[in-house]
């Protein structure tokens, strides 16, 4: 029954998906769109695009390893590394976002015993992330602001700026982490109330590994800046001229609207939040999905090495079990 309902539900967002592409392409947009990348294309912005979202990806290694070394797991930088491209390839296929995630902590549990402490780690590592979204959001967002006016969908930066604070409150305040625990002590079942003590007892551990969160917070701003800088390269790529400024504004509120978990891999989502923010840019319809959409086509691309790196140690695990019953085999043979 359980599986039943996940298939309706992951059909239900690929319906979606597909419904919000057809209505953005709808009336021509998707002819112009190629003739669009036909007549501007430019491959080196493309090719600076894909080493600097490779690059993001390997300083987010660094910094997931910081935080998982704050939780005393040592796994190592490279196998870090790896494990995080392993799930940055598996969120092309997984639901919300996270599915990626899921996996990374799985890997860690497996090869240390140590889950609670992989998802504190992981749950850190992202609230670092959209914190430093934020962050950049609301300094572009007062750079901006009066030129563009004061228009309803930009109450999103003060929403950012809130959000931002309450991040801080959640990790540093005491009285708060006491309130998160009450909350978790009124989860109906006893296997829920112990994995939520657990967890939440390993994020606070967090306020004692400071230097864990500064290094991590460093990490992180050239992790995100780079990621954000991908949709201006690919702009240029096409031809498109928008101030970088815009990026650092629209691009962090898109990657927080795109994770909620109501289409595959924010497909449609994004394209459509991407022309109605970058309008305000004075970007046409034609160009702003096509920034990114082709910002996306980047991410698939350069995580199809997680992909690789996957399968390669799945080939070798496979070999050393068969090495393993080949040497069992000629034994009970002698």
């Amino acid at each position: 029954m359980a599986r039943s309902r996940r298939l309706i539900l992951f059909l239900a967002k690929a319906v979606f998906s597909f419904l919000l592409l057809y209505l953005l392409l709808r009336g021509g947009t998707w002819e112009r769109v190629v003739a669009l990348a036909r007549a501007n294309f430019l491959p080196g912005p493309l090719v600076v695009a894909l080493v600097a979202f490779a690059i993001s990806n390997v300083l987010g290694g660094l910094q997931w390893h910081i935080l998982l070394r704050g939780q005393g797991i040592r796994i190592g930088f490279a196998r870090a590394v790896n494990l995080y491209f392993v799930g940055l390839f598996f969120s092309n296929f997984l639901p919300a976002n996270i599915g990626g995630d899921v996996v990374k902590i799985v890997d860690v549990y497996r090869s240390t015993g140590r889950g609670g402490g992989a998802v504190a780690a992981t749950m850190m590592d992202r609230a670092i992330g959209l914190a430093t979204l934020a962050a950049m959001s609301c300094a572009a967002g007062a750079a901006v602001l009066p030129a563009l006016g004061l228009r309803p969908v930009l109450l999103l930066v003060p929403l950012f700026f809130l959000f931002f604070v309450g991040l801080c409150l959640m990790f540093l305040s005491r009285r708060v982490g006491a309130l998160l625990l009450r909350v978790v002590r009124l989860l109906p079942a006893a296997s829920l109330r112990t994995k939520g003590e657990s967890i939440l007892a390993a994020v606070i551990q967090y306020r004692e590994k400071r230097r864990a969160l500064l290094d991590a917070l460093l990490v992180s701003i050239p992790v995100q800046a780079l990621r954000i800088l991908v949709h201006y390269w690919a702009a240029l790529s096409l031809g498109v001229h928008v101030p970088p400024v815009y990026f650092f504004l629209f691009i962090p509120m898109i990657a927080v609207l795109i994770a909620l978990p109501i289409s595959i891999n924010g497909i449609g989502v994004r394209e459509g939040f991407t022309i109605l923010f970058f309008a305000m840019a004075g970007i046409d319809r034609e160009q702003a999905f096509s920034i990114s959409f082709l910002a996306f086509l980047v991410g698939v691309a350069v995580s199809l090495a997680g992909g690789v790196l996957y399968l390669g140690r799945t080939f070798q695990k496979g070999s050393r079990d068969g090495r393993r019953a080949g040497l069992r085999g000629d034994g009970e043979s002698v």
